[in-house]
């Protein structure tokens, strides 16, 4: 598994999406382009969530199937994500979010049959 921690910055969002790209050439070369455009969406909309001072946390499993991209904040969902989570089911094969009183946490499985076609 692949963590870090990263500030709700402009920024962000571009270096988580270079970091899952890294990862994914590495590990599945195949998901890359949408493991890059995956984690681009999922840490600009947390980013939106998360005040100045807290963090937010961008996971990566590679699993049997592809890959599982996850970012927790520490937010509430913001529901103005439409057209971006509609983006998004064209890239995943899975997409879940739930949100608790420990933050909001939205999670996509990307896997190679999907990537031939995205």
């Amino acid at each position: 598994m692949y963590r870090q921690s990263l500030p709700p910055t402009t920024e962000s969002p571009a270096a988580a999406a270079l970091w899952a790209r890294e990862i994914a050439l590495h590990e599945r070369p195949e998901l890359a382009d949408n493991a890059e455009k995956a984690m681009r969406e999922l840490v600009s909309q947390a980013v939106r969530r998360t005040g100045a001072d807290q963090l937010m946390h961008a996971e990566i499993m590679i699993t049997p199937r592809g890959m599982s991209l996850t970012v927790k904040d520490p937010g509430r969902p913001d529901h103005t994500g439409g057209p971006e989570w509609a983006e998004m089911s064209t890239l995943t094969s899975t997409l879940l979010t739930r949100s608790g009183p420990d933050g909001h946490e939205a999670c996509v499985e990307l896997h190679p049959s999907l990537a031939e076609t995205a």
